[in-house]
């Protein structure tokens, strides 16, 4: 669970200083309010200090938690050598237990068929902020392109020849047509398959995700987040540092999007393409989704793929990933007072 933290943190801070590595800042660019060359720039060592300096202080709280559980397993040998059994024998007896139950986990085999499907998933999921630019395609109905588009290729005679894939034995007619069984609709999906992949998809989290979204764009419909960022702005003053603070916090809470994109109708007129502000707004929206575990996608799926508590989270990982945030955005400032 710690390690899984790690990567949510990571996954965050790495798409933060890149433009097409985040939803937020891929708006920023497509806004003309950031370019390429200037984020990367000013970007990359911030959100570098984002994602390492967390790992410091949740690597020091499981030292402390491995420390505590062996105090605790040496007061239990000597209670149990007070109580008149060997501390040697119990100890070589529980290392035998847990030899017992380890087991080495059989890795998966890397056939040609998952190296070409994973070139053309990198290739489609690429292919969406190309169309988003190109013809204005939302960046939702690019990613399901991309699936049908992967359905597809993977259903292809030529596909199935290219990845050297066994071929189905098909019972023909009497005229050579095949035959179409009556259950095909209730088999088991083909290993491998697309439709085996959407059968392994945790429904729960999809609506979970989608249950949010929908309720953060209600507000935005509703122009409570206008109202927010309006909010923001009398608080702040004209102080970009607090501004993109606070909406990093709030976009742990809120779907970052439109607070982004909330910005952009407020300063777009008046603020210029690089400036601090936008590279901060895509600084701390980008990192400030790993303070909480709904915060983001990375964390959204860390919860419904291997079972991690919003509670959990938020006592092992949220601060650590809050002083990340901080940290980006205090090195930041040290870059502009050094360099700017």
């Amino acid at each position: 669970h710690a390690i899984g933290g790690l990567v949510v943190i990571a996954a965050n801070a790495g798409g933060a200083w890149s433009p097409v590595g985040d939803v937020t800042t891929t708006m920023l660019w497509l806004a003309d309010k950031i370019s390429v060359f200037q984020t990367i720039i000013w970007l990359f060592l911030p959100s570098m200090v984002a994602g390492i300096s967390p790992m410091v202080g949740i690597w020091w709280e499981l030292k402390r938690h491995e420390r505590q559980n062996e105090a605790a397993e040496r007061k239990r040998i000597e209670e149990d050598a007070v109580d008149g059994e060997n501390p040697s024998s119990r100890t070589t007896r529980t290392e035998a237990t847990e030899d017992s139950f380890k087991v080495s986990p059989a890795l998966p085999e890397i056939t040609r068929a998952k190296a070409l499907v994973l070139v053309l998933g990198i290739i489609c999921i690429f292919m969406v902020p190309v169309l988003k630019m190109v013809v204005g395609l939302p960046p939702y109905l690019g990613m399901l392109l991309a699936l049908g588009i992967l359905w597809f290729v993977t259903d292809t005679a030529a596909f199935h020849s290219l990845a050297h894939l066994p071929k189905d034995n098909v019972d023909l007619e009497a005229d050579g047509t095949p035959q179409t069984s009556g259950t095909s609709h209730f088999a088991a999906p083909k290993p491998g398959s697309v439709v085996e992949a959407l059968h392994k998809l945790d429904l729960t989290g999809l609506l979970f995700f989608a249950g949010v979204l929908l309720a953060v764009g209600a507000l935005d419909t509703a122009g409570v987040l206008d109202t927010y960022a309006e909010m923001l702005v009398r608080l702040c003053g004209n102080s970009p540092v607090a501004i993109a603070s606070l909406l990093g916090v709030s976009s742990a809470v809120v779907d970052n999007v439109p607070l982004v994109q909330a910005s952009i109708n407020m300063f777009g007129k008046t603020t210029p393409i690089d400036d601090p502000l936008w590279q901060l707004i895509a600084l701390a929206a980008g990192t400030g989704g790993s303070i909480l575990s709904v915060g983001s996608i990375a964390g959204v799926t860390l919860m419904t793929m291997e079972g991690v508590g919003y509670l959990w989270y938020c006592r092992r990982v949220s601060l650590w990933a809050a002083l990340g945030v901080a940290g980006g955005i205090g090195t930041y400032q040290l870059e502009r007072l050094a360099f700017a």
